[in-house]
């Protein structure tokens, strides 16, 4: 089973012990698209990076290009020129930096058809042995923007996001597994679903689990309408949210969504997360469908003893 970490590049000081037998693997994120090229030069540790690759055991590690709001995708593929140059500048830092593969994070695709040539250019060119993955989104709009029956013979995987999920006007999961009346509409269960009957192996599908909490602030509780401001994100991570759970005095956990969440009375503020019980839940899922794995955003976001990655690895080997 695939456990796969994001892991922001200038954020990197290596593993924390014991990860690196917990992982199988790692996408460092992210390259950025400028003047039609993909680039890496904004990363101020790549030496760091050269070195941990150097040295990756059995770890596959990939280069992931785009991310949330990152632009330039289309003038980059918007003819065969653009094409040409922008995948040729991903294989050349795949190679300089000795990567395993590339990992497209395009939010979100808006040309399905020069999207499709792109990952066919860049399978030509890295070949059969390196890995060419994407992360892609959970609603069923995603899915629609994407050949995905095309795309599934060239990929070797698809991360899906299932995080980020929770509606804007009520108080809601982020990052649910299963439907349940406080998130009925978005749930991963249902986005990967969606993903296997477009024409995505289940094999080939990753569910994606949140190492960070959304943060709904002046609302009344779970399910209730928000004032109109979206969510946001809770600094800190898994210590950021443990440290909001001592404060509030508990969490709250929705059986049907197999989801935990956290109301604060005194500060009207909910927070809405992935923790050991739902991680554990996600794991028993890919493993019932017969999934790749799970991926998670992002390794700096858990804590100091890895609790959420441990929870992963505890449920693979059965622990839970």
């Amino acid at each position: 089973m695939i456990t796969l970490a994001y892991i922001v590049a200038d954020k990197f000081n290596g593993l924390r012990k014991g990860d690196a037998q917990r992982l199988t693997h790692i996408n460092f994120s992210f390259a950025i698209v400028k003047d039609g090229k993909a680039s890496v030069e904004h990363w101020k540790n790549s030496n760091k990076i050269r070195a941990f690759l150097k040295n990756r055991g059995n770890l596959k590690v990939s280069l992931s290009v785009g991310g949330l709001g990152a632009g330039g995708f289309t003038p980059a593929v918007a003819n065969a020129k653009s094409r040409e140059v922008f995948a040729q500048s991903l294989v050349d830092i795949m190679n300089d930096f000795r990567f395993d593969g590339i990992d497209l994070d395009w939010e979100y695709p808006d040309d399905k058809e020069k999207y499709t040539v792109l990952v066919s250019l860049l399978r030509g060119k890295m070949g059969s042995q390196k890995l060419l993955t994407m992360a892609a989104g959970a609603l069923e709009s995603c899915v629609k923007d994407l050949e995905l029956e095309k795309l599934s013979e060239l990929m070797d995987f698809f991360g899906i996001m299932t995080y980020d999920m929770m509606s804007q006007s009520v108080v809601s999961h982020h990052t649910s597994l299963y439907a349940s009346d406080i998130s009925p509409t978005m749930y991963a269960d249902k986005a990967i679903q969606l993903y296997h009957e477009a024409g995505v192996p289940k094999e080939k599908l990753l569910l994606g689990s949140a190492f960070y909490a959304r943060v709904f602030n002046n609302v009344d509780g779970i399910n209730c309408l928000t004032d109109g401001m979206p969510s946001t994100y809770l600094s800190g991570g898994y210590t950021g949210i443990q440290s909001f759970i001592e404060k509030a005095g508990d969490f709250s956990y929705d059986e049907q969504a197999q989801a935990p969440y956290v109301y604060d009375a005194l500060k009207k503020a909910l927070i809405t997360f992935d923790n050991p019980r739902s991680i554990a839940a996600k794991v028993d899922y890919v493993r019932r469908e017969k999934l790749a794995g799970i991926m998670f955003w992002e390794y700096e976001s858990d804590d100091e003893n890895s609790t959420l990655l441990k929870a992963i690895d505890d449920s693979i080997k059965g622990g839970f």
